[in-house]
């Protein structure tokens, strides 16, 4: 493709363009024989101080090279353009970034006769965009830390870097102690302050080469590449004396905190993988804690963590077995229509059966799921169940079902296939079933939120954000995320009535008005008494959920859950919060 431009064309162009003497220089471009006014503006040079100036002048200096094997194509024939990104150097001496497309090209007189025709698309803006979404995939979001998901990349990078030039290292495994109760006696706004507070400590304790992260809730680590195992607890003793003079401010008074940690060492030779490694650190964590908290411990082959192992071992094959042989069991919780008493809809709750009818909740076992990767089985195996209810439920008086998904569903394209496989064939409005995210997994993963949401906007489901304004940044996701309801964080609507509420209900309101304009419901989660309902109510609330408002229940008791035409035991039905429900259809 040869261009050919008129001068007028040219420089009444709205797109930087140039056209350039090819040359042996580096970056396989050349010198710049005319550019017009939108190149100049781009460059911040006007079109005089353009013209004879080396290309390359323009670029950042590590992106000269970038595109030459496509300019060498593009000279030899075999392409007709070529095009590339590069960082450009504005005259002021800030940086953009610019999509430059090269073509063979020349004037209408033929004065440029084999000159190139460069063309600069602005994509700045794009690129920022694309630089949030990577930064969010994997930092945490409250302290700027890396999360969970980088920490064990960089573990298993670490661990092949050690295979390939003979070195060790160790890990650190750190839990704050008592922190929950921080949380419940200050708030999580003082909860938040202490963790922003000590991941700031670890850092300014570590070397350079170390590795901090947030694993999540009050779960930090710590990778140190090139450290012996002496070395690492010596550490870690070190940066538990220095969460110990943490203090930061909680209603009027300094609150400090202990942790307590886990070290795990790795050698050349070990064979050991991400997953055993901090698995040992876990270990040695939960014996410190299991000795008096606020200590260090390490694991050791011959310590008897091992048998600590064979218990988690052992969950994950209980988690399996159940999984495989219909061991979990179905609970629902209500949210209901604040102002009818009518349920809105449910959300559902996995429970593990144990031997002598015992229900085992969740918070027991999905941190072992996690961690061996069975989470996402989890995930497909609620969400089939409530397919399967929902087809199954009596079309006349429809229920919507909520399900709780994990952040090891956003990573692939896994889960999104097995909906699609799992929603095919049926009948059912698909705006009844709601999957839930809770704001901290959707921020640690939001361009993978970002394409779940699209998944299942396509198959016409709906997404709800949970724990909505816990963390800081809240209103930013929104814009980036398909949501059709926001589920107030506890902390906010627990607030009412005491002596945070006005605070709080400035947040509540914020919310609601911020999700009228956005055509998005809003639940308000841990409603307590009538009272708190009513503020609610007058805030623009609808709907709410809590121990109040009705309890969670196996699926099989719920009237409106059962088969159509199944026949129910009149005494397992016993909640008034059914009566007139309503759904969320339309």
């Amino acid at each position: 493709m040869t261009l050919l431009l008129s001068d007028s064309a040219f420089a009444d162009a709205g797109i930087p363009m140039a056209f350039v003497v090819p040359s042996a220089e580096r970056g396989g471009l050349g010198l710049i024989q005319s550019a017009n006014g939108a190149m100049a503006f781009f460059t911040g040079r006007s079109p005089e101080d353009l013209t004879g100036l080396a290309f390359a002048d323009l670029v950042h200096r590590d992106d000269v090279a970038i595109g030459e094997d496509q300019l060498a194509r593009l000279s030899s024939g075999q392409v007709e353009s070529c095009s590339f990104e590069k960082r450009f150097e504005h005259a002021d001496g800030h940086r953009t970034w610019g999509l430059v497309t090269v073509a063979q090209g020349h004037d209408t007189d033929g004065s440029r006769q084999g000159s190139l025709v460069v063309q600069v698309h602005d994509i700045s803006e794009r690129k920022h965009f694309v630089g949030q979404l990577e930064y969010f995939a994997d930092h945490d979001p409250l302290t700027s830390l890396y999360n969970q998901r980088r920490f064990r990349i960089d573990v298993e990078r670490q661990l092949a870097y050690g295979r390939r030039h003979g070195s060790g290292g160790a890990v650190l495994m750190l839990d704050l102690d008592n922190f929950k109760e921080v949380n419940d006696q200050y708030g999580h706004a003082a909860g938040d302050a202490l963790i922003i507070a000590v991941a700031t400590t670890l850092s300014g304790n570590s070397r350079e080469t170390d590795e901090v992260s947030r694993l999540g809730g009050d779960e930090f680590a710590v990778l140190l590449p090139e450290a012996e195992l002496a070395e690492a607890e010596s550490h870690a003793e070190k940066l538990l004396r220095a969460i110990a003079a943490v203090v930061v401010e909680g209603a009027g008074q300094g609150i400090t905190v202990a942790a307590s940690c886990g070290v795990a060492g790795f050698t050349s030779d070990d064979g050991q993988c991400a997953d055993d490694l901090l698995i040992n650190a876990d270990l040695a964590l939960y014996q410190a804690k299991e000795s008096g908290r606020g200590c260090v411990r390490v694991f050791h082959t011959d310590s008897g963590l091992h048998e600590k192992v064979t218990a988690r071992l052992m969950w994950s094959e209980r988690i399996r077995e159940a999984l495989d042989h219909d061991g979990f069991v179905l609970h629902a919780k209500p949210v209901i229509d604040l102002q009818t008493n009518a349920v809105a809809f449910y959300e559902l709750a996995i429970r593990l059966r144990a031997p002598g009818g015992i229900l085992i909740p969740p918070a027991v076992f999905l941190y072992t799921a996690e961690r061996f990767g069975m989470a996402i089985d989890i995930d497909e195996w609620v969400t089939g169940r409530a397919i399967t209810l929902l087809e199954e439920m009596n079309q006349a008086q429809p229920i919507a079902l909520g399900v709780n998904i994990s952040g090891a569903s956003l990573q692939g394209d896994r889960f999104a296939q097995f909906l699609e496989t799992q929603l095919a064939g049926t009948s059912f409005p698909r705006e009844l079933l709601i999957f839930e995210l809770t704001e901290s997994v959707a921020m640690a993963n939001l361009e993978q939120a970002r394409q779940l949401g699209r998944v299942l906007t396509k198959l016409g489901c709906r997404l709800a954000l949970d724990d909505f304004g816990a963390a800081f940044g809240s209103f930013y996701y929104l814009k980036h995320l398909p949501v059709d309801l926001l589920k107030i964080a506890g902390e906010y609507v627990r607030g009412l009535g005491t002596e945070h509420d006005p605070a709080d209900r400035l947040i509540i309101e914020a919310v609601v008005k911020l999700a009228k304009g956005l055509g998005t419901l809003v639940v308000a989660e841990f409603v307590g008494d009538q009272e708190t309902r009513q503020e609610l109510l007058s805030m623009g609330v609808r709907l709410g959920q809590g121990a109040f408002l009705g309890p969670s229940r196996d699926v099989r008791e719920i009237e409106s859950l059962q088969p159509q035409g199944a026949q129910q035991d009149p005494q397992t039905v016993t909640s008034p919060t059914e009566v007139g429900a309503t759904g969320l259809v339309g």
